[in-house]
């Protein structure tokens, strides 16, 4: 079959058509095809949401049982056993607490976080033994920040390594 010019333009204009339909307009329906699919999908899980709270109940309840093995120090201020502890750790590790700031609450939701802000000077692996004894104890809550700063001290002649750490404890109203 001969094809004439007019033909040969008429074939390559109307794959373009095609390929500029498909483009813009059948890719988008197929990608919000899926996306409705995922969203059955996901509307069908969350069907299952008794079964899910029933495993959580029996997994807090298996955290309530390991927690119960840790010495747990019921005092009234927590300020001051993280400060006894510090100390301790700081002892042991040749450290020097610089600073101890007051404590900043935040109240949202039910919960209760407080952050505690501290600053230790000494050397750089003492420092990380202390962070991760700290770090390691459940009862002192969780580290979330660290700034480690060095200063040049000009009357010794010597570097000296800071660290700032921000901690928080959540507690449930």
């Amino acid at each position: 079959m001969n094809l004439n010019k007019k033909n040969k333009l008429l074939v390559i204009g109307f794959f373009v058509v095609l390929y500029v339909c498909y483009s813009f307009a059948i890719s988008n329906t197929i990608n919000y095809y899926k996306e409705y699919q995922n969203k059955q999908q996901e509307i069908a899980e969350d069907s299952d949401m008794p079964k899910l709270v029933a495993q959580l109940v029996q997994k807090e309840k298996q955290l309530d049982q390991i927690l119960s093995t840790y010495d747990v120090i019921i005092s009234d201020s927590f300020q001051n056993d993280l400060l006894k502890q510090l100390t301790s750790y700081s002892d042991s590790y040749h450290l020097k607490i610089v600073d101890f700031k007051e404590p900043h609450i935040i109240s949202q939701k039910g919960f209760t976080t407080t952050s505690y802000t501290f600053s230790l000077e000494g050397s750089f692996n003492g420092c990380l033994a202390l962070l991760n004894k700290v770090e390691n104890n459940p009862m002192l809550g969780n580290i979330k920040h660290l700034n480690f700063v060095k200063k040049r001290n000009y009357k010794t002649n010597t570097d000296q390594l800071f660290v700032e750490v921000i901690m928080q404890k959540n507690k449930g109203v």
